[in-house]
């Protein structure tokens, strides 16, 4: 079945050909400004609508369990914190794979791109058993949080499924940002969108006890989940090893090589991310525990604030893999000039699009809400958090894409030490102080969080982009 679903997205009008991104010949190493826009735009959109298909399937499971009842709601809720904050690291490390493959892609090195391939297989195995041991340590623990029973009851059953969902992570991440970072980043997509639409009926089935399946409620999320990773691990396994477009790489025909040099590489680059994505993931988590006390509205109005955000995010995020991909290309093809270009390029679409969604943000932020939420003190709140939002959404983007251009460079380290400072060292004192201390004035509750997150941004977006000027100099200076 797997095997014909590959010949299937092979074949089908979503995915005509492979979207290969063709390298510059040494006599065509100039490029237009706008041929740098047309590329970064034709990677990134396939990207974006596979990161968004995952955050769908997310909001999916947020949606049907709350149809179920509230504590399951809350449930799957407290159930998917502690799943994200266990896969962080992860998530950052595997990463790392994407710039290395991207660098022996542009060079023509399809041995060592091969034995990277196969080397981050082979990492992905630790850290699978990882991260499933952290969803482990999460159902041991949260009977220590004062919450309501049936709450917890649902948040481990929901989390018990997912323990085979987090090791498969690795997998996923393995294999897409090694397709993307080859060029061909359809059919991850593709792979990502049959798993969001595959989601939706599994989640009603089983939470619901539909098609003579057990009614699980809020668990059936988590099982429906471990599904859907299993299809997608199993297609896109099918795709590496027999799809006609990768068949010149053989990436799975034959024996699995480990090369203690190759994972030593991608924890060099990937470690860093790892940090930098706990450090900003840790900061957000923890906000709603220090404004619980702020009562029902101002939790629900922060919740609608962020959750909008988040969405918004995934359009940014796949510049910024694109740019990564680009830049990782053009240096892999000695080529530092276009790759400096592509870094800039994407800097400058990527602010465009923030403006513009900032724009729309503002304007329609009181027709926002009410898709959320039908109190109007709820609703008064969160679209004043959303004004906060758009100016954070500007500068958010702007770093996202510098640290895409940095991770092009595999100059990650400064990543790291970035987010804990902007985040820990300068925004969480400031949001704190601004938000439940009298030490500026009056304390000014939740919408301090907001402005001392958009001042920590703004500080870390300048330092970040101040960080690829140095770093794209230097490599033109290495390679003149």
């Amino acid at each position: 079945m797997l095997e014909a679903a590959v010949k299937i997205i092979e074949n089908s009008a979503l995915y005509p050909c492979p979207t290969t991104i063709h390298l510059q010949s040494p006599h065509q190493k100039q490029q237009t400004r706008r041929q740098s826009i047309a590329r970064l735009i034709r990677l990134a959109v396939p990207v974006t609508l596979g990161q968004l298909a995952i955050v769908g399937m997310g909001i999916t499971d947020i949606i049907v369990s709350g149809q179920f009842s509230t504590s399951d709601l809350a449930g799957v809720s407290l159930g998917s914190a502690v799943f994200n904050l266990s896969i962080m690291l992860t998530v950052g490390i595997v990463l790392g794979n994407g710039p290395i493959i991207g660098q022996f892609f542009g060079a023509g090195d399809m041995d060592s791109l091969r034995r990277q391939f196969q080397s981050c297989l082979w990492l992905c195995l630790p850290l699978g058993l990882f991260c499933a041991g952290l969803v482990c340590i999460g159902t041991v623990a949260l009977p220590f949080i004062d919450t309501p029973a049936t709450v917890l009851k649902v948040a481990i059953a929901y989390l018990w499924p997912m323990i085979g969902g987090a090791f498969l992570l690795p997998y996923m991440l393995a294999f897409r940002t090694s397709f993307e970072s080859m060029g061909h980043a359809r059919p991850a997509m593709t792979f990502n969108l049959i798993g969001f639409l595959l989601n939706i009926p599994l989640d009603y089935a089983l939470v619901f006890g539909q098609w003579g399946l057990p009614e699980l409620g809020g668990a059936g999320c988590g099982w429906a989940t471990l599904l859907v990773s299993i299809l997608i691990v199993g297609g896109e396994t099918l795709y590496a090893r027999f799809a006609a477009p990768l068949s010149h790489y053989h990436l799975l025909t034959n024996v699995l090589r480990y090369d203690p040099q190759r994972i030593k590489e991608t924890l060099k680059v990937g470690l860093p991310l790892g940090g930098a994505i706990l450090a900003e993931g840790g900061f957000f988590l923890i906000i709603p525990l220090f404004i619980a006390h702020l009562g029902a509205v101002v939790i629900g109005g922060h919740t609608i604030a962020i959750t909008f955000d988040w969405a918004m995010f995934m359009i940014p995020m796949g510049i910024s893999q694109a740019i990564a991909v680009l830049t990782a290309h053009e240096l892999g093809n000695r080529n530092p000039q276009l790759a400096r270009q592509i870094c800039f390029t994407g800097l400058g679409l990527i602010t465009v699009m923030a403006l513009v969604q900032a724009s729309c943000v503002i304007i329609f932020r009181h027709q926002i809400v009410a898709l959320f939420s039908a109190d109007p003190d709820v609703q008064e709140l969160a679209a004043l958090l959303l004004v906060y939002a758009a100016a954070f959404r500007v500068f958010d983007a702007i770093n996202v894409g510098g640290n895409g251009a940095l991770r092009g460079y595999k100059d990650t380290r400064i990543t790291l030490i970035l987010a804990a400072t902007g985040y820990w060292l300068i925004g969480f004192p400031l949001s704190y102080s601004l938000a439940l201390t009298n030490l500026w004035g009056a304390s000014l509750g939740v919408e301090g969080f907001w402005v001392g997150m958009v001042a920590a941004l703004i500080l870390t977006s300048t330092l970040t982009t101040l960080r690829v000027r140095q770093t794209t100099r230097r490599h033109n200076r290495l390679t003149s």
